[in-house]
């Protein structure tokens, strides 16, 4: 019984790919034995790349107490020791050995590791990336344009003859080439149809057949009228059609976020859905770059040696792409300073051009520079767009309900993500801010891809009087504390040492746990590293409180400026008043209150 196509399903976010990465440096040279192979996972434990996931409440089964604190409470420096008792008292099936395979096993698949002389090696693309000589998503979409099935390092795949990337981006154009030869909108695939027919693709020459396949499943589908009858035909369906995997019910629900979100990383495809991840669809910004690479390459597979597929994978730049040419390249860079100048219209602002570039690796970096230079100006054209725009207005609110109730209806898995991109369009609102800053890696349409990384602000928040940063969680009990308290309180005083302004931290979550609640106190009234701090804890209805305050003084046809908002956040930073902790919310509460209502006089 075949599996469906997944790049790991023992590390689902590709981001953590650095970390474990990373401890595999730790025993580069070592013997890969069970000794090894076991040390390995304990280091992950150590490391804080395994068992990390505070949201699985299944990390803590056979722990006692003092292991629970330990995986809790990230600022604790975990020794070897400690981790290693983790792992024994898991007691992983097939020991800590077999779990150390499994773990090591994606680097194997992306090429980042190899086995050489039975001892552990980092490969070249493995070590430009531990060195930051390549950005991850270079570095993902490198990898996946040269994976395949089959593979050397694979068996579960011999009867298989696809790059499964290669002939997902040929699936979702024949798809959408059929859509307009039939008078249908293109839009891509949906998730559905991901998991079902991408999925389970076993060959590049499968891609006309998938392709009316798709079309046909969606008209059956969308005839019915009740999301149960929906439902139920998906189910069926895929029982028939995908009689010859292992789960297929399972695996296509779990596998397809997995693939979207490695996917993603590439740039190469992006989401369309305001609110929901509903379709799957090529990035119309990057399509000199998927057209030239499927002229030139049509998914098939090739044969290698396991040595040859080592140095294959383990080579960064060995799969040559189409489309770096002078003349592509060109064409590349004038279309993005086509778009560009479109924005600038927009917003009204004098046109700027792109530098003058001769050789292939000036163009490179000049795209490089005016992408990110696009990324900017999207940001600035969301403030435009949502200012005294009720509608828009009104959009914010329902999805941060819809991020507050889980609705699950919506498809909006990682909420995390979510909740960074419309804290950072609620911020935007505010449309006499100098500029808002997301700080997640974002697409070429300014989606984010995943959440901020480690070390910096989610967003940062620029205004004439003031500056300020904006720090999101969906955790909700003792793990908000654990994981956000002393990053929080650090990423501001950083934040605070650059400038010269006073600085502020607004600080958004579903509901405060009284830990948390009590550290940004201290923080606050008294001092954190010898100086005080501005914290300002509220939750997400609080923020959507703002909103249609904003909203309501927006019918009226009042102003609401930054001036507004700082004098809500000194109100709220003020201690004076404020006798404990315990009452410090209730303090917020009422200062939201009376803030809202004279606002809204």
């Amino acid at each position: 019984m075949e599996q469906l196509w997944s790049m790991s399903t023992t590390i689902r976010e590709a981001e953590r790919i650095v970390g474990f990465l990373q401890t595999a440096a730790e025993i580069e040279g070592k013997v890969w034995n069970d000794e090894t192979q076991a040390k390995f996972q304990v280091l992950l434990v150590k490391n804080r790349q395994y068992l990390c996931d505070p949201d699985n409440k299944q990390i803590y089964n056979r722990l006692n107490d003092e292991q629970c604190e330990l995986l809790r409470n990230k600022s604790i420096k975990m020794t070897y020791e400690q981790a290693e008792g983790i792992i024994k008292a898991k007691n992983y099936v097939g020991g800590p050995a077999m779990r150390g395979r499994q773990s090591m096993s994606p680097l194997y698949k992306l090429g980042l590791v190899y086995i050489i002389d039975e001892k552990v090696k980092i490969t070249d693309v493995g070590r430009r990336l531990l060195n930051e000589e390549i950005n991850f998503g270079d570095f993902m979409l490198d990898a996946m344009l040269k994976f395949q099935y089959p593979n050397p390092e694979e068996s579960s795949y011999k009867t298989w003859n696809t790059k499964p990337f290669i002939n997902t981006l040929r699936l979702i154009k024949k798809v959408n080439d059929l859509c307009v030869a039939e008078n249908i909108t293109p839009k891509g695939i949906t998730r559905t149809e991901f998991g079902i027919f991408v999925l389970s693709m076993r060959s590049f020459s499968d891609v006309d057949k998938t392709a009316a396949d798709i079309l046909k499943f969606r008209k059956e589908y969308n005839s019915f009228s009740s999301d149960e009858e929906r439902e139920q035909y998906r189910c069926e369906f895929i029982n028939t059609y995908l009689a010859d995997f292992k789960n297929p019910a399972k695996n296509t629900s779990e596998y397809t976020d997995n693939m979207i979100r490695y996917m993603r990383l590439t740039k190469y495809i992006y989401i369309r859905g305001k609110y929901a991840y509903t379709y799957v669809d090529l990035e119309p910004r990057r399509m000199i770059e998927i057209d030239s690479i499927l002229k030139a390459d049509d998914g098939q597979a090739a044969d290698y040696s396991i040595d040859d597929w080592h140095n294959y994978m383990g080579t960064y730049g060995a799969y040559p792409l189409p489309f770096e040419t002078i003349d592509k390249l060109t064409k590349i860079l004038s279309d993005i300073d086509i778009e560009i100048a479109n924005i600038e219209d927009k917003l009204g602002m004098t046109h700027t051009t792109s530098a003058k570039c001769v050789t292939r690796e000036e163009l490179k970096a000049e795209i490089d520079n005016r992408r990110a230079y696009r990324t900017r100006l999207q940001n600035l054209e969301i403030k435009a767009d949502y200012h005294n725009n009720t509608n828009k207005i009104d959009e914010t609110i329902i999805a941060l309900n819809n991020i507050l109730t889980h609705n699950k209806t919506k498809l909006v898995k990682k909420y995390s993500v979510e909740l960074e991109k419309w804290a950072h369009i609620a911020l935007n609102i505010i449309n006499d801010s100098k500029f808002i800053k997301p700080n997640a890696p974002v697409g070429d349409d300014n989606e984010p891809t995943y959440t901020a990384p480690n070390g910096v602000p989610d967003i940062e928040c620029f205004y004439e009087q003031f500056n300020a940063i904006c720090e999101v969680t969906m955790l909700t009990s003792r793990d908000q504390w654990y994981n956000e308290g002393q990053p929080v309180m650090r990423h501001l005083r950083t934040f605070e040492n650059q400038f010269e302004k006073d600085s502020y931290c607004l600080f958004i979550a579903p509901r405060l746990h009284q830990d948390t609640v009590n550290t940004f106190y201290f923080a606050t009234k008294y001092e954190y590293e010898g100086k005080k701090q501005r914290i300002l804890p509220i939750t997400i209805s609080q923020l959507i409180k703002i909103l249609q305050t904003i909203k309501e003084m927006t019918d009226k046809h009042k102003k609401f400026t930054h001036n507004d908002l700082l004098r809500f956040y000194d109100e709220c930073v003020d201690m004076s008043e404020v006798s404990d902790s315990t009452v410090w919310l209730d303090h917020i509460k009422g200062s939201l209150n009376s803030w809202t209502s004279e606002l809204c006089k």
